[in-house]
């Protein structure tokens, strides 16, 4: 090997690693552009006889510096915070209409309740039970609009599914040529194709952005690209798309995610990402919010006609539904399709439609009330038809009240020592209905329960008015506005930790990028520092060649 050999592989070598520098330099702004190095190896020396001469240096290759353990982490957390934040942003849509003055439950109960009280105030005034219809109807269409809000983010979400499974396709598409590319290449005599090894996992991350992935590289160089539960996204050259779905099993129906060419519902496998928090919030936000509001819609509905139906109108008539119809308990559309079944104000049954009359000669401080009318509704008036009053009578030797109706009668005990606010139910042949008994009767002391006339009694509309406080839902645990404040309550928390959540992620991705760019990035100042490397051992090339030129021609002028 001749000393101008030598002096050309150095040469050489040193001109790749210029060009591999000028390299990174002019792609220090691509996005995922990993730096690459190129590695000099020694030429086999030659042997002279009794020792070995070096023969200069080549290109061992050009190195992509590349970490496989952060470059997965930098997707499982690029897919992590995307998911979260996917959620965040849906869920703070939701918590805004649940929230504001303008479509709030809060505030519309407040005003029914509201004008429930102004009825019982003035039961005959009809501008007062105007209002209350007119609350009704308010209060109606705060569920619907809250149900066409949540019916349109649903819409939202079916459409943003729609165009990122076609990104998603797109994606994997490309994924699927380059490892096409890439085989091919790495089964020449050359290096890895580093660029080529750059755009894939470049795909790779924007795929992340959208689902979780997992990736195996085959020993040709292809790498396998796997969504959900284990899903096959790419193998090889091979892709499979994803494609929407129609689920009409949900209420209403919503689109799902088919898999491969038999159109497989993968929708519950899949999880991170844009596409992974959408599915979440679907589930966990919008389907518990429906189910929530339906539960409040057939709640309100519910716990007002039954008392609507106890009631007598203004025109003396058994009350008849103030909301209808009560949807089926297996539907989520029940907040949709509220409606106020009455149109006339007379037909609110403000009245109760018993009372209780004392007699002239009570000498006791003793009472008998009602507590409620347990006659399912709806009711026949006169309630407890003609001549037929339920007269209590008390015996004070005996310590209990006589009850007869004329025709049927019974004796129930009551020693006003020890049994003063004692609840007892009547049942047939009785009327059905419940009362209270208080305070010290006298020997035959004599209560009368008959029918009432509907001018000037709200005691039903108190009835209704007490709804506000009274615990109807939830197995009697929870108010109506309890039960709107804790969804309210339910969704903002999912939202803010959404929110923590996709915050910690973003600070995660920051130091595992961070860390990977300290790998894979370009470094100016380390670069222009390779170039004046590079650029001295280009020139002391140079001068072994010219050295080479000059004994070249000294010995061809010896000659």
């Amino acid at each position: 090997m001749s000393l101008l050999t030598t002096g050309v592989s150095a040469l050489n070598t040193s001109q790749s690693a210029l060009a591999t520098t000028g390299h990174n330099i002019s792609n220090v702004n691509t996005e995922g552009f990993s730096r690459q190095r190129v590695n000099q190896s020694t030429l086999p020396a030659n042997f002279e006889g009794t020792h070995y001469v070096g023969s200069g240096v080549t290109v061992g290759g050009i190195e992509r510096l590349y970490d496989q353990f952060l470059a997965g982490q930098v997707r499982t957390f690029t897919s992590q915070q995307a998911q979260h934040e996917a959620f965040a942003n849906v869920a703070s849509q939701i918590s805004n209409v649940l929230g504001s003055s303008s479509t709030s439950l809060a505030t519309g109960l407040e005003a029914f309740f509201s004008a429930t009280n102004g009825v019982a105030n003035d039961p005959t005034s009809i501008a007062a039970r105007q209002v209350l219809l007119s609350e009704g109807e308010s209060i109606t269409n705060r569920f619907k609009t809250i149900d066409n809000q949540l019916t349109q983010i649903d819409g939202q979400l079916d459409g943003a599914l729609a165009t990122t499974l076609t990104e998603i396709n797109v994606i994997a598409q490309g994924i699927a040529e380059l490892n096409t590319a890439i085989s091919e290449l790495n089964r020449g005599p050359g290096g890895q194709p580093n660029d080529l090894l750059d755009q894939r996992d470049a795909l790779i991350n924007r795929l992340s952005e959208y689902v979780s992935v997992n990736t195996v590289e085959e020993s040709s160089g292809s790498v396998s690209v796997f969504v959900g539960n284990g899903q096959a996204l790419v193998i090889g050259s091979r892709q499979i798309d994803l494609a929407t779905r129609q689920d009409i099993s949900t209420d209403p129906p919503r689109l799902g995610i088919a898999y491969g060419p038999n159109a497989i519902d993968i929708t519950a496998q899949i999880s991170g990402g844009s596409l992974g928090g959408a599915l979440q919030v679907r589930a966990d936000v919008i389907d518990a919010a429906r189910a929530e509001l339906n539960a409040l819609a057939v709640g309100l509905i519910d716990s007002v006609n039954t008392i609507q139906q106890q009631g007598v109108t203004l025109d003396g008539n058994a009350g008849g539904n103030f909301f209808g119809p009560i949807p089926p308990a297996t539907t989520v559309a029940g907040a949709g399709t509220l409606f106020v079944a009455i149109t006339d104000p007379r037909d609110i049954a403000a009245a109760f439609p018993a009372v209780v009359s004392t007699s002239a000669s009570v000498t006791g401080t003793g009472t008998v009330e009602i507590s409620s009318i347990d006659t399912p509704p709806p009711l026949t008036l006169p309630l407890f038809g003609v001549g037929a009053d339920i007269q209590w009578t008390y015996d004070a030797a005996n310590k209990q009240y006589t009850v007869t109706d004329g025709t049927n009668s019974t004796t129930i005990a009551y020693d006003p020592v020890s049994d003063s606010g004692k609840t007892v139910s009547l049942s047939a042949p009785f009327v059905a209905l419940t009362v209270t008994l208080s305070g010290v009767p006298e020997d035959t002391d004599q209560f009368t329960i008959g029918n009432s006339t509907a001018v000037g009694d709200n005691r039903n509309a108190l009835a209704l008015a007490n709804l506000q406080t009274q615990k109807v839902l939830a197995s009697g645990t929870q108010s109506l506005a309890d039960a709107y404040n804790i969804l309210v309550s339910d969704v903002a928390t999912r939202t803010n930790r959404a929110d923590i959540n996709r915050q910690t992620q973003q600070g995660l991705l920051e130091q595992v990028q961070a860390r990977f760019d300290s790998v894979s990035g370009v470094n100016l100042d380390e670069e222009a520092a390779n170039l004046i490397r590079y650029q001295q051992a280009y020139q002391a090339a140079s001068q072994i060649i010219t050295v080479s030129n000059t004994v070249f021609n000294t010995l061809l002028a010896a000659l």
